[in-house]
Protein backbone atom coordinates (compact mmCIF):
# COMPACT_ATOMS: atom_id res chain seq x y z
CA UNK A 1 0.00 0.00 0.00
CA UNK A 2 2.70 2.08 0.27
CA UNK A 3 3.16 5.45 -2.11
CA UNK A 4 -0.26 4.26 -3.44
CA UNK A 5 -2.56 6.16 -2.41
CA UNK A 6 0.16 9.39 -2.83
CA UNK A 7 0.72 8.97 -6.36
CA UNK A 8 -3.10 8.01 -6.99
CA UNK A 9 -3.66 11.61 -5.30
CA UNK A 10 -1.32 12.99 -7.31
CA UNK A 11 -2.50 11.74 -10.86
CA UNK A 12 -5.97 12.51 -9.66
CA UNK A 13 -4.73 16.31 -9.13
CA UNK A 14 -2.51 16.32 -12.60
CA UNK A 15 -5.87 15.25 -14.34
CA UNK A 16 -7.91 17.81 -13.06
CA UNK A 17 -5.64 20.60 -14.02
CA UNK A 18 -4.96 19.46 -17.65
CA UNK A 19 -7.67 22.60 -18.91
CA UNK A 20 -6.72 24.85 -16.27
CA UNK A 21 -4.23 28.02 -17.54
CA UNK A 22 -1.21 27.94 -14.90
CA UNK A 23 0.35 30.36 -13.51
CA UNK A 24 3.59 29.64 -10.55
CA UNK A 25 2.75 29.82 -7.05
CA UNK A 26 4.74 29.99 -3.78
CA UNK A 27 6.30 26.57 -3.44
CA UNK A 28 4.39 24.30 -0.84
CA UNK A 29 6.60 21.20 -1.02
CA UNK A 30 7.60 21.25 2.59
CA UNK A 31 3.80 21.37 3.98
CA UNK A 32 2.82 18.82 1.35
CA UNK A 33 5.47 16.08 2.34
CA UNK A 34 4.94 17.27 6.45
CA UNK A 35 2.03 16.52 6.07
CA UNK A 36 2.71 12.89 4.57
CA UNK A 37 4.74 12.13 7.64
CA UNK A 38 2.12 13.23 10.36
CA UNK A 39 0.14 10.49 8.21
CA UNK A 40 2.40 7.90 8.82
CA UNK A 41 2.64 8.69 12.51
CA UNK A 42 -1.05 8.26 12.66
CA UNK A 43 -1.34 5.63 10.38
CA UNK A 44 1.83 3.77 10.67
CA UNK A 45 3.79 4.58 7.85
CA UNK A 46 0.86 4.06 4.82
CA UNK A 47 2.51 7.55 3.23
CA UNK A 48 5.87 8.47 1.66
CA UNK A 49 6.50 11.92 0.73
CA UNK A 50 4.07 13.28 -2.21
CA UNK A 51 7.26 14.63 -3.65
CA UNK A 52 9.14 11.15 -3.68
CA UNK A 53 6.59 9.66 -5.31
CA UNK A 54 5.89 12.11 -8.11
CA UNK A 55 9.42 11.80 -9.16
CA UNK A 56 8.96 8.67 -9.31
CA UNK A 57 6.09 9.15 -11.37
CA UNK A 58 8.09 11.11 -14.06
CA UNK A 59 11.19 9.40 -14.21
CA UNK A 60 12.01 7.39 -17.26
CA UNK A 61 13.22 8.31 -20.60
CA UNK A 62 10.96 10.56 -22.71
CA UNK A 63 10.80 11.99 -26.09
CA UNK A 64 9.81 15.84 -26.59
CA UNK A 65 7.09 15.46 -29.17
CA UNK A 66 7.70 17.89 -32.69
CA UNK A 67 11.09 17.47 -31.61
CA UNK A 68 14.55 15.51 -31.65
CA UNK A 69 15.26 16.06 -27.54
CA UNK A 70 15.42 13.03 -25.61
CA UNK A 71 15.44 13.71 -21.36
CA UNK A 72 16.18 10.72 -19.25
CA UNK A 73 15.35 11.76 -15.39
CA UNK A 74 16.10 9.32 -12.98
CA UNK A 75 14.53 8.58 -9.56
CA UNK A 76 17.93 10.17 -7.61
CA UNK A 77 16.91 13.63 -9.21
CA UNK A 78 19.63 13.63 -11.58
CA UNK A 79 18.99 12.97 -15.31
CA UNK A 80 20.04 14.20 -18.95
CA UNK A 81 18.58 15.96 -21.92
CA UNK A 82 20.21 14.65 -25.03
CA UNK A 83 24.02 14.70 -23.79
CA UNK A 84 23.71 17.07 -21.44
CA UNK A 85 23.27 16.38 -17.71
CA UNK A 86 20.90 18.05 -15.41
CA UNK A 87 19.13 17.89 -11.94
CA UNK A 88 15.56 18.41 -11.21
CA UNK A 89 13.28 18.43 -8.01
CA UNK A 90 9.29 17.57 -8.44
CA UNK A 91 6.76 19.51 -5.90
CA UNK A 92 3.79 21.52 -5.10
CA UNK A 93 2.96 25.04 -4.81
CA UNK A 94 -0.34 27.23 -3.60
CA UNK A 95 -1.75 27.22 -6.71
CA UNK A 96 -2.15 23.67 -6.87
CA UNK A 97 0.40 22.98 -9.64
CA UNK A 98 2.65 19.96 -9.34
CA UNK A 99 5.50 21.34 -10.42
CA UNK A 100 9.00 20.14 -12.35
CA UNK A 101 12.06 22.57 -11.88
CA UNK A 102 14.67 21.45 -14.49
CA UNK A 103 18.40 22.69 -13.98
CA UNK A 104 21.05 22.20 -16.71
CA UNK A 105 24.59 21.19 -15.40
CA UNK A 106 26.69 24.75 -15.46
CA UNK A 107 23.96 26.58 -15.79
CA UNK A 108 22.56 29.44 -13.21
CA UNK A 109 19.12 29.35 -14.69
CA UNK A 110 16.27 26.94 -13.82
CA UNK A 111 13.01 26.08 -15.89
CA UNK A 112 9.92 25.57 -13.94
CA UNK A 113 6.70 23.47 -15.59
CA UNK A 114 3.48 22.53 -14.06
CA UNK A 115 2.76 18.66 -15.18
CA UNK A 116 -0.11 17.31 -16.15
CA UNK A 117 -1.38 14.27 -17.94
CA UNK A 118 -1.84 13.60 -21.40
CA UNK A 119 -5.27 12.74 -22.65
CA UNK A 120 -3.59 8.89 -23.55
CA UNK A 121 -2.82 8.63 -19.65
CA UNK A 122 0.85 7.82 -21.01
CA UNK A 123 2.02 11.23 -21.84
CA UNK A 124 3.19 13.91 -19.55
CA UNK A 125 2.56 17.59 -20.68
CA UNK A 126 4.91 20.19 -19.24
CA UNK A 127 3.44 23.79 -18.84
CA UNK A 128 6.02 26.41 -18.41
CA UNK A 129 5.41 29.09 -15.71
CA UNK A 130 8.27 30.81 -15.62
CA UNK A 131 7.55 32.30 -19.37
CA UNK A 132 9.37 29.49 -21.50
CA UNK A 133 8.01 27.25 -23.88
CA UNK A 134 5.85 24.54 -22.75
CA UNK A 135 6.83 20.96 -23.39
CA UNK A 136 4.52 17.41 -23.95
CA UNK A 137 6.83 14.41 -23.42
CA UNK A 138 6.04 10.91 -24.67
CA UNK A 139 7.61 7.40 -23.28
CA UNK A 140 10.54 6.44 -25.28
CA UNK A 141 10.02 2.96 -24.53
CA UNK A 142 6.50 2.39 -26.38
CA UNK A 143 4.96 2.55 -29.57
CA UNK A 144 1.60 4.39 -30.24
CA UNK A 145 -0.65 2.01 -32.07
CA UNK A 146 -3.36 3.91 -34.22
CA UNK A 147 -6.79 1.48 -34.32
CA UNK A 148 -6.24 0.91 -38.04
CA UNK A 149 -3.02 -1.59 -37.12
CA UNK A 150 -3.57 -5.07 -37.39
CA UNK A 151 -2.79 -4.85 -33.92
CA UNK A 152 -5.31 -2.98 -32.58
CA UNK A 153 -8.16 -2.63 -34.93
CA UNK A 154 -9.84 -5.36 -33.57
CA UNK A 155 -10.97 -3.76 -30.26
CA UNK A 156 -13.12 -1.08 -32.17
CA UNK A 157 -16.85 -1.69 -30.96
CA UNK A 158 -19.34 -2.82 -28.14
CA UNK A 159 -17.94 -5.21 -25.32
CA UNK A 160 -19.70 -6.62 -22.18
CA UNK A 161 -17.98 -7.81 -19.30
CA UNK A 162 -20.44 -10.47 -18.19
CA UNK A 163 -20.98 -7.95 -14.69
CA UNK A 164 -23.95 -5.83 -16.81
CA UNK A 165 -20.87 -3.25 -17.59
CA UNK A 166 -20.82 -2.13 -20.86
CA UNK A 167 -17.79 -0.78 -23.44
CA UNK A 168 -18.04 1.33 -26.46
CA UNK A 169 -14.56 1.86 -27.82
CA UNK A 170 -14.89 4.26 -30.45
CA UNK A 171 -12.18 4.73 -33.84
CA UNK A 172 -11.87 8.27 -32.54
CA UNK A 173 -10.05 6.96 -29.27
CA UNK A 174 -13.09 7.74 -27.52
CA UNK A 175 -14.81 5.39 -25.23
CA UNK A 176 -18.30 5.12 -23.12
CA UNK A 177 -18.80 3.29 -20.07
CA UNK A 178 -22.18 1.80 -19.01
CA UNK A 179 -23.25 0.19 -15.72
CA UNK A 180 -25.88 0.71 -13.75
CA UNK A 181 -24.70 3.81 -11.82
CA UNK A 182 -25.07 5.57 -15.04
CA UNK A 183 -22.55 6.01 -17.97
CA UNK A 184 -19.14 7.80 -17.78
CA UNK A 185 -17.33 8.98 -21.03
CA UNK A 186 -13.46 9.18 -21.27
CA UNK A 187 -10.62 8.11 -23.88
CA UNK A 188 -8.61 5.01 -24.35
CA UNK A 189 -5.27 4.32 -25.57
CA UNK A 190 -2.86 1.36 -27.68
CA UNK A 191 0.65 1.16 -27.31
CA UNK A 192 3.12 -1.73 -27.91
CA UNK A 193 5.98 -1.94 -25.25
CA UNK A 194 9.76 -2.96 -26.36
CA UNK A 195 9.02 -6.13 -25.00
CA UNK A 196 6.18 -6.76 -27.43
CA UNK A 197 3.09 -6.89 -25.16
CA UNK A 198 0.10 -4.88 -26.36
CA UNK A 199 -1.05 -2.22 -23.65
CA UNK A 200 -4.81 -0.27 -23.56
CA UNK A 201 -5.18 2.25 -21.19
CA UNK A 202 -8.57 3.66 -20.15
CA UNK A 203 -8.72 7.55 -19.16
CA UNK A 204 -11.71 8.96 -17.14
CA UNK A 205 -12.05 12.19 -15.20
CA UNK A 206 -10.43 11.34 -11.87
CA UNK A 207 -7.63 8.47 -13.17
CA UNK A 208 -6.67 5.84 -15.41
CA UNK A 209 -6.88 1.87 -15.80
CA UNK A 210 -3.80 0.28 -17.78
CA UNK A 211 -4.46 -3.65 -18.81
CA UNK A 212 -2.34 -6.54 -20.96
CA UNK A 213 -5.05 -7.37 -23.51
CA UNK A 214 -5.11 -10.24 -26.19
CA UNK A 215 -7.79 -10.93 -28.88
CA UNK A 216 -8.96 -14.20 -29.55
CA UNK A 217 -8.92 -15.78 -33.05
CA UNK A 218 -12.07 -14.59 -34.25
CA UNK A 219 -12.03 -10.96 -32.40
CA UNK A 220 -15.10 -11.96 -30.66
CA UNK A 221 -13.31 -12.30 -26.89
CA UNK A 222 -10.32 -10.33 -25.27
CA UNK A 223 -8.66 -11.00 -21.89
CA UNK A 224 -7.83 -8.01 -19.93
CA UNK A 225 -4.57 -8.06 -17.22
CA UNK A 226 -3.99 -5.45 -15.15
CA UNK A 227 0.55 -5.77 -15.40
CA UNK A 228 2.00 -7.60 -12.37
CA UNK A 229 -1.60 -9.51 -11.45
CA UNK A 230 -2.91 -12.73 -12.93
CA UNK A 231 -6.66 -11.58 -12.48
CA UNK A 232 -8.49 -11.80 -15.55
CA UNK A 233 -10.56 -9.79 -17.05
CA UNK A 234 -12.87 -10.99 -20.30
CA UNK A 235 -14.61 -9.07 -22.45
CA UNK A 236 -16.81 -10.22 -25.04
CA UNK A 237 -17.89 -8.38 -28.54
CA UNK A 238 -21.64 -7.72 -28.87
Amino acid sequence: MKKILVLAFVLVLALSGCSEKKKAGESVTEEVDSYAEDMNDTLGDQFSAPSEAVTKAVSGTWIVADSEDTYELKTDGTGRKNDEALTFECGFDDEKNITLKIKMDGSDTEELYAISTDETGYGIRLTALDGGGNLYLLPADIEFLDVNDERAKGIIGKWSDGNGNIYQLNDDMSMEIIGDGGSTEGSFSVVEDKSGTLLMRIVVSGGSLEYEYTLNEDGTQMDLVSPGTDTVHQWTKE
